[in-house]
C-alpha cells in the first residue's frame, strides 16, 4: 500500500518501483495506536437561559463590581506548515499509551483508492513482536483473507531480529523519542543491501530512511512518544518537506510530511490538532512537474486526466487504529 508468498508484495499497490527493492506496504498506517474516526461536526446542545431575578431577589441599589481579571491571552494558533505540524507531533506524543503486550496484535480498519483498483474497506492484524503471522481482510486480494507472513522466524535466511529492514511494533517502540537523535538513527542505518549491483548515494539513503518512516506509519504503528518523534524526524530528512494541506482517501484534510519513494511523491497525513496519522496519499512523480532546484517534491495536484482521471495514484484513509488481543478480533468501542 502478494504477501502469501512475499511480505514486500503482501499489502501494498503492485505497481511501485522503489530502485531494486519493494517500497512500504500500502496497509493502512497507524497513528500512535489510537482510535481514529471522521470527525462529526458540532452538534452541541444550546446553553441553557440564565435564571431571572425576581424582584425580591434583585439588589436595590446596584452595587460597582470589581475590576475583571485580565486573562492570559491564548497562543495564536499556527497557519504556516511548520507550526501545524509541530503541534500535531506535540499533540500526538501526549496520546494515552496503549501499553501494547508482544502476544497482541495492531489492529487497521482503513479505506484504500486507487492503484488501478476500486476505493474499498480493508482490516488488517499485524503482531506486535512480528514472530506469528498476521491476517489481512481485503476483496481484492484473492479470496478476500491473505494471511501476513511474520516478520521474524527461525526459518534459514529470515531475519531474527527486529530493525528498519524487519520492522515490528515492538522495534518501533524501542526507538529514540527525541526527534534528532531519531533523525541520526535513521539516517545511519545501513541499507545498502537492499540495492544489488546498485552503489549507493546519499539521494538514495535519505529516501530509503523516509520509506521506512512510511513503513511505520503505514504499516507497523508507533507508541504516541516515538510517533510524535518520527513525525518531526520524517520532516527533517534531506529532500522532504511539510504541506499545510493535504487530503486523504476519505476526505479528511490535515498536515502532512511530504517525500519521494522511488517513483512516487509521498504525502503522509497528520490530523492538525490531535496529531494522529490519517493516511497516504502517492502520486506518480511523471505526472506532476519536475522538482524545483531546491530539490524538493513538487507540490500541487497532477494535471487532468493523470492517474487514470483519479487525479491521483493512490490513497488511503485509516478510520480506526489499536491494539486487540487476538486475530479476527474488534475493537471494543
Amino acid at each position: 500500500m502478494s504477501e502469501i508468498a512475499a511480505e514486500t508484495n503482501a499489502a501494498r499497490p503492485r505497481r511501485r518501483l522503489v530502485w531494486t527493492v519493494a517500497a512500504p506496504l500500502a496497509v493502512g498506517a497507524l497513528a500512535a495506536v489510537t482510535v481514529v474516526s471522521i470527525p462529526d461536526r458540532d452538534h452541541g446542545d444550546a446553553a441553557p437561559a440564565a435564571p431571572t431575578l425576581s424582584a425580591s431577589s434583585a439588589p436595590a441599589t446596584p452595587t460597582p463590581s470589581a475590576s475583571p481579571t485580565p486573562s492570559a491571552t491564548p497562543a495564536p494558533e499556527p497557519t504556516d506548515a511548520a507550526g501545524l505540524l509541530a503541534r500535531a507531533a506535540k499533540a500526538a506524543a501526549s496520546s494515552p499509551d496503549p501499553g501494547a503486550r508482544a502476544t497482541q496484535f495492531v489492529y487497521r480498519r482503513e479505506i484504500q483508492d486507487g492503484a488501478r483498483e476500486t476505493k474499498h474497506e480493508r482490516k488488517s492484524w499485524f503482531p506486535v513482536d512480528g514472530k506469528s503471522g498476521g491476517l489481512i481482510l481485503d476483496p481484492t486480494m484473492g479470496n478476500g483473507r491473505s494471511p501476513w507472513p511474520a516478520r521474524l522466524s527461525d526459518v534459514p535466511g529470515a531475519p531474527r531480529t527486529a530493525s528498519f529492514d524487519a520492522p515490528t511494533y515492538k522495534f518501533v517502540a524501542s526507538l529514540p523519542t527525541d526527534p534528532q537523535q531519531l533523525l541520526q538513527q535513521l539516517l545511519s542505518f545501513d541499507r545498502a543491501k537492499r540495492v544489488s549491483g546498485m552503489p549507493m548515494t546519499p539521494k538514495m539513503y535519505n529516501q530509503f530512511a523516509f520509506g521506512d518512516v512510511q513503513m511505520i506509519f503505514q504499516n507497523i504503528a508507533a507508541p504516541p512518544t516515538v510517533a510524535g518523534a518520527l513525525m518531526e524526524a520524517a520532516a527533517k530528512i534531506p529532500g522532504t518537506a511539510v504541506v499545510a494541506d493535504e487530503a486523504d482517501a476519505a476526505g479528511r484534510h490535515g498536515v502532512a510530511v511530504v517525500g519521494t519513494n522511488g517513483t512516487m511523491r509521498v504525502a503522509l497525513i497528520f490530523d492538525k490538532t490531535t496529531g494522529a496519522f490519517l493516511g497516504v496519499r502517492e502520486v506518480l512523480l511523471s505526472d506532476l512537474p519536475p522538482a524545483g532546484p531546491d530539490g524538493l517534491p513538487p507540490a500541487g495536484n497532477p494535471s487532468p486526466g493523470a492517474g487514470d482521471g483519479k487525479g491521483f495514484d493512490y490513497a488511503s484513509a485509516i478510520l480506526t487504529s489499536t491494539i486487540v488481543d487476538k486475530l479476527e478480533a474488534e475493537p471494543s468501542n
